[in-house]
């Protein structure tokens, strides 16, 4: 009964309630925020949100969050309302603005005089939206077609991504907005730090994406990285090596209540971090970061730190996803075993240091930390 009830609520508010609350006024000083579906208070929505208040500008800041998401950090001057609701249909089309970082979920376009903000989550490597309509469901791409209709402006943090957005979106060119991504500013114009791989401690994380077959993540992941083997060899070079790995929100869940994982995660002395702390948050304390087909290593480049591809199931994963470029084109180091993953730090470690540096010159990098400022600019000329 409750599941039904939540759905007659959902189908209301996307389909029933917009139609009549578009002929009502739009409000000059309203932003509407969202991020991940309504699921998180997170990336780059947050961060513009938070600059608003920080500048003290005269808007009305509304987030829409699901119901049932558990947030514990949304300061007091937000007005959080279900994602699903009356109010949030109410809410979303007449307010001004609307800023999001993945796609919403909306029957009808934003009306003519709102503006709406794209952020986007990340640079693409594996194919999405239009780009993967052969492996999204039909009613996704349904939203997702009203979703880019209603686009004004899709930041882009990088070259690449601006030329993967205009198919993947199905938007023209004009609507990207090439002034990096919010998220990234505080990376973009930080110090660059002097990088040692000869410290007394290496901090590693290893933060792998997700399988579609549930027994491909977690522990198996691990297995196949062989940790034991990366800290014997820091061991024979006087170093410490610190091993931290963050999962899939899906992974994560299983592994955090599985006595077997924590079991594993303990004796080859592994930290396992929550799922709920941002990847952005932990860069500056990472020497090293290992991932396998996540973005998140677009980002990590800018720290200007080692980057490694631990990609052993690439082919197969290829298969199940697609990539808009060979991994092999990138200017960073990929290996495919825990022997691979030894060599480069015993013997490819000039290359290594050079990485990022290269990823961001090979993508074309956008960001200069300036881009929370340039969406902010472009709200108050539009409200003037």
């Amino acid at each position: 009964l409750f599941r039904s009830m939540k759905n007659i609520k959902k189908f209301f508010s996307r389909n029933i309630f917009p139609v009549f609350i578009k002929i009502l006024p739009i409000q000059k000083n309203l932003i509407v925020f969202s991020s991940f579906g309504g699921r998180n208070y997170s990336g780059n929505p947050r961060v513009i949100s938070e600059k608003i208040h920080e500048k003290k500008l005269n808007y009305r800041i509304i987030w829409l969050i699901k119901k049932e998401a558990i947030i514990t950090d949304l300061p007091d001057y937000i007005k959080r309302i279900d994602s699903d609701s009356f109010l949030a249909a109410f809410y979303l089309y007449t307010a001004k603005y609307w800023i999001d970082d993945s796609r919403k979920t909306i029957k009808y376009a934003k009306r003519k005089k709102q503006l709406y903000f794209q952020t986007w989550h990340g640079t693409p490597l594996k194919k999405i939206e239009f780009d993967a309509k052969d492996k999204l469901p039909k009613r996704y791409l349904s939203y997702a077609k009203k979703d880019s209709e209603s686009i004004t402006y899709l930041l882009s943090g990088n070259r690449y991504s601006s030329k993967k957005y205009v198919s993947a979106f199905n938007i023209v060119p004009s609507k990207i907005l090439e002034v990096g991504t919010p998220r990234n500013d505080e990376l973009a114009s930080s110090k660059e730090q002097v990088f040692d791989l000869k410290k007394k401690q290496i901090n590693v994380l290893f933060a792998p994406t997700f399988r579609n077959n549930i027994e491909d993540n977690g522990i198996t992941q691990l297995e196949w990285l062989g940790v034991d083997n990366l800290r014997e060899f820091f061991k024979k070079q006087q170093q410490e090596l610190n091993f931290m790995t963050k999962f899939h929100p899906n992974v994560h869940s299983k592994l955090a209540t599985d006595s077997k994982s924590i079991e594993y995660m303990k004796k080859h002395q592994i930290t396992l971090i929550n799922d709920g702390i941002p990847l952005e948050m932990l860069f500056e304390e990472i020497d090293v970061l290992i991932t396998d087909y996540s973005s998140i290593f677009f980002d990590f480049a800018l720290t200007k730190k080692p980057i490694i591809l631990f990609n052993y199931d690439e082919k197969e994963y290829s298969l199940e996803r697609g990539f808009y470029i060979q991994l092999s084109e990138l200017p960073i180091i990929s290996v495919q075993d825990s022997y691979g993953l030894v060599d480069v730090f015993k013997n490819q470690q000039e290359k290594l240091l050079k990485s990022s540096q290269e990823l961001l010159d090979y993508i074309g990098n956008y960001e200069t930390g300036a881009s929370t400022e340039k969406v902010l600019e472009l709200i108050e000329r539009d409200i003037k």
